[in-house]
């Protein structure tokens, strides 16, 4: 019969409810932090592949309508007639250049498609559709809808689906009036979608249950085809953290990510990227490792029950004092020995792996310490290489390689920054467009090494004739811009002038005098776009070049103006 009265019976009872408690503690509380965890980690990467896919979409729609928005503007376009076989040819090949383009063609006043790639839909009237309607106003960007008429001519490429269409369209401006001559529209097809959602997520992402849905402002879903009308998407809102719970409206929970998708185009279509994920399969491996520790934990506390029963009253002294020791090896304490008078043999046995141990652990720790000062310092020197690498491609990104100037990416930049504080503050800024004087002659006399020299020496040239707050480019080729911030058009011509002088005096080429041609205006609050200046300053140095070269051309009507 058990005695609760004695020291051993007591210690059993003791250990074996210890360690049931503590078993089953360690396991609620290791459950409960692992789960947390790893909804934290899956959570996290949801959100990644979310916010990729965004991006990915917000992307490719910004580079869509900047294409047309570009192709619109592009003197080709706006001065070309729209019968031009050329126009035909160029329309083909930009439709060629991006596999989702399912049409691209202009239409003109009337709503007839006066020419379009592969000849589709030529002649048709168009008046009524949206995007003619309002791609004769302004830039268009339209949501995902079908497209019956253009559906019957081209094959699908999912043909289990319904083809759907994303529209672009841009006002065509005639360059003389810069009043609209046509409506330029791409139809880009929807299964563009499904290539960026299959290349955003990894090859296992259907095995874990992880499912992705683009949701329109309305909460519709767009994609996949599959769930549209079938699934019902929790309704959006800002406050809600990077991942959350929510049921979905249907019997089980998911962890779910919202991320709105945010493109630099002039309409917000307002789409969603919304991904879940079963919760019962992202907190799996929690299960199964909660099972595994209730396991070990029962298996333990019977070894513990065994033992305490056999040793409980021959090694609790001897014990206490290793117990104290131990910590004082917690404490700190460095030089602490485990030597015991006991004549049980597992105690000193245990006396001595204590020691070892204790010995090992000393020397781990200092290894430790090593290794995570290397590892620190490792750390900072990728650091400090990633930092320079970074800025080494920013300046790749903005400077032209051959020159050292800015390049044209660097120019369009700062042209639009000026654009718009000329419509915000009034605040003028002028351009020089200028161009090196028969320098296909110097590539054909002295070679292309001496015209990639000649380039150089006028590259450092141009600085020295102008102010600290003046922006100088490379614009392309053998031309060079220069923006002028603050300038009224009397003060560019002075400018420009002073360059043309200092190229004119400078020796590059032995007996072979380089001169330059500029072209001189100043942006107005009537310009219709930021690349109205750069064509009419590129219409001066066309007129600079008539005029016999080295010389500087201006806008003599604004001259005028504003005496």
């Amino acid at each position: 019969m058990l005695q609760i009265d004695s020291f051993r019976n007591r210690l059993l009872i003791l250990f074996t409810g210890l360690a049931f408690t503590l078993g089953l503690c360690i396991t609620l509380y290791i459950g409960q932090i692992a789960s947390a965890q790893m909804t934290k980690a899956n959570g996290q990467a949801l959100y990644i592949s979310a916010k990729n896919i965004s991006n990915t979409l917000a992307t490719s729609l910004t580079e869509r309508e900047r294409e047309m928005v570009l192709l619109g503007q592009s003197p080709f376009f706006a001065e070309a007639d729209f019968h031009n076989p050329r126009v035909q040819i160029q329309l083909d090949q930009v439709k060629k250049s991006y596999q989702y383009y399912a049409w691209l063609g202009i239409a003109n006043l009337d709503g007839k498609v006066e020419v379009a790639a592969n000849h589709l839909l030529e002649g048709a009237d168009v008046s009524e559709r949206p995007w003619f309607i309002n791609g004769s106003k302004h830039v268009y960007l339209g949501d995902v809808h079908k497209a019956v008429l253009l559906a019957k001519q081209i094959k699908a490429v999912n043909p289990n689906e319904p083809m759907r269409f994303i529209d672009f369209a841009t006002p065509i401006y005639d360059p003389v009036t810069h009043k609209v001559k046509g409506v330029l529209a791409a139809h880009a097809d929807w299964s563009w979608a499904g290539h960026v959602l299959n290349s955003a997520l990894s090859q296992d992402a259907v095995e874990q249950g992880i499912e992705v849905f683009i949701v329109n402002s309305s909460g519709d879903i767009l994609y996949p085809f599959k769930s549209i009308g079938q699934v019902k998407p929790p309704a959006y809102s800002k406050q809600r953290p990077m991942y959350f719970l929510d049921h979905w409206h249907e019997d089980k929970a998911y962890l779910t990510v919202d991320i709105p998708v945010v493109s630099k185009t002039t309409t917000n279509l307002g789409w969603h990227v919304v991904i879940r994920q079963p919760v019962a399969i992202a907190l799996m491996n929690v299960r199964s490792l909660q099972h595994q520790i209730l396991l070990i934990g029962f298996i333990l506390s019977l070894v513990l029950l065994f033992i305490t029963y056999k040793l409980a009253n021959k090694f609790s002294h001897p014990i206490e004092k290793l117990a104290q020791k131990a910590h004082a090896v917690e404490q700190g304490q460095d030089n602490v020995h485990f030597e015991t008078t006991t004549t049980i043999r597992e105690i000193q046995g245990l006396s001595q792996s204590l020691e070892s141990m204790t010995e090992t652990l000393l020397s781990q720790q200092q290894q430790l310490q090593d290794t995570n000062a290397n590892l620190e310092q490792k750390v900072e020197e990728r650091t400090q290489a990633l930092k320079q690498a970074n800025l080494e491609l920013e300046k790749l990104a903005r400077y032209d390689a051959l020159t050292g100037l800015h390049n044209r990416r660097a120019c369009n930049a700062y042209l639009d920054y000026l654009f718009e504080q000329l419509h915000r503050s009034q605040q003028v800024y002028a351009v020089l467009l200028m161009d090196i004087d028969f320098f296909k002659k110097v590539n054909d006399t002295f070679g292309h090494e001496m015209g990639d020299y000649v380039l150089q020496s006028v590259a450092k040239l141009l600085p020295t004739a102008l102010r600290t707050t003046d922006f100088v480019a490379r614009f392309g080729g053998e031309e060079f811009v220069v923006l002028l911030p603050d300038t009224s058009l009397k003060g560019a011509v002075v400018l420009a002038e002073k360059i043309r002088q200092v190229i004119a005096d400078a020796v590059i080429i032995d007996h072979h005098p380089i001169t330059m041609s500029i072209g001189v205006t100043v942006a107005s609050l009537e310009d219709v776009d930021v690349n109205t200046a750069i064509r009419r300053a590129d219409k001066n140095l066309y007129s600079a070049k008539e005029q016999g070269r080295n010389c500087v051309v201006s806008s003599k009507e604004l001259i005028e103006a504003s005496e």
